[in-house]
């Protein structure tokens, strides 16, 4: 497993917060105390930020057991990001903590980090809306644009602003059609 340099500045900056924090303000804190999250040249914006989330995430999970030796819990969401101290468990809820959390799985694997590229994370988005939105809104958007579901945003962007040019009401357009183009470009590429 590679080395994650967010390990050691994470668990400093946990302890620090005992009342907790969001992963916004974990990242943002990380990069005021000098860490530079966002060194990687030609990457775009969406990428970027997958990989600062990953590896925040992959330290979280990492940094789980090392945090229960310790004696302490570690509450893990977008949202909020906390230790708490370790209360007595029975055996069953032990247990329970001790099962599969397929989430856990998916940070902690490193070839998920190092597979991520920008058409990557245009379909984990592009999953994420369709679930988000359901399946037939974001096919129609794709079929108002005339494009395949996928496409790259520059593409989603060129097949906008043509169907925009030829649609727009000040060209003698349809003002519907235009809407429904623009609705649909918003939407593919929020």
């Amino acid at each position: 497993m590679a080395d994650n340099p967010l390990l050691a500045p994470i668990a400093r900056l946990l302890h620090q917060h005992p009342g907790g924090l969001s992963e916004y303000a974990l990242m943002k804190q990380l990069e005021f105390d000098g860490l530079a999250l966002d060194d990687e040249p030609d990457v775009t914006s969406e990428l970027l930020l997958f990989r600062k989330h990953f590896l925040i995430m992959n330290a979280l999970y990492r940094l789980e057991p090392v945090l229960y030796e310790e004696g302490f819990e570690l509450s893990i969401s977008a949202l909020h990001i906390q230790i708490h101290p370790l209360e007595p468990l029975i055996a069953s809820e032990q247990q329970a903590l001790a099962k599969s959390n397929p989430l856990r799985e998916y940070y902690l694997d490193w070839r998920e980090f190092e597979k991520s590229s920008s058409q990557y994370v245009r379909q984990l988005l592009n999953g994420f809306w369709r679930r988000y939105c359901g399946d037939s809104r974001i096919e129609q958007a794709w079929q108002t644009l005339g494009i395949a579901p996928g496409t790259e945003p520059e593409a989603v962007r060129r097949a906008y602003r043509r169907l925009a040019a030829r649609h727009h009401p000040d060209r003698g357009g349809d003002v519907e059609q235009f809407r429904r183009v623009r609705e649909a470009y918003e939407l593919l590429m929020a």
